[in-house]
């Protein structure tokens, strides 16, 4: 049993990666830009910019150019010039990426359901709970409205 708590988040989440990952090669994409396109779909269309999914998933500046790249150059994502300010980008989603909306919801759902297979429904719950405690005295509250699931990522 693990019993150090960073190193059975870390492991869960090393293992949650390595299990999208090998999901997400049918559509050639990776876990961290099915994460972005994820944010995305949640948002309105072109309301973030890349300082802004920087801030939400705690990542560096290049890891983000790279990703974006990478998902620009799918065809998934696209950058317009912010009309509040023209030195920024709005970044949003493509005819292509809503096309495929549906798979990845789909993909989203799969990845949860692994839960299903190892704890029972109450089980779930009390694990959620524990971990949002867990969050909400971690994380100052200016921070934890960052991280509410907009409406659409629950469904």
């Amino acid at each position: 049993m693990i019993e150090n708590f960073s190193i059975a988040v870390r492991l869960l989440n090393i293992q949650n990666d390595k299990l999208a990952n090998s999901m997400l090669e049918a559509y050639g994409m990776t876990n961290g830009q099915f994460k972005v396109l994820n944010l995305l779909y949640a948002r309105p269309a072109f309301s973030l910019r890349q300082v802004d999914i920087e801030d939400f998933f705690l990542i560096s500046n290049p890891t983000v150019t790279v990703i974006l790249n990478s998902l620009e150059k799918k065809g998934l994502v696209e950058r317009r010039v912010n009309p509040a300010d023209s030195r920024s980008k709005l970044i949003g989603t493509t005819e292509k990426a809503e096309a495929m909306r549906g798979e990845m919801h789909a993909v989203e759902k799969k990845l949860s359901s692994r839960l299903d297979e190892i704890l029972d429904g109450e089980e779930k719950e009390q694990l959620m709970r524990l971990l949002n405690r867990v969050i909400e005295g971690i994380l100052p509250p200016a921070e934890l409205y960052r991280y509410r699931e907009p409406e659409e990522m629950k469904k």
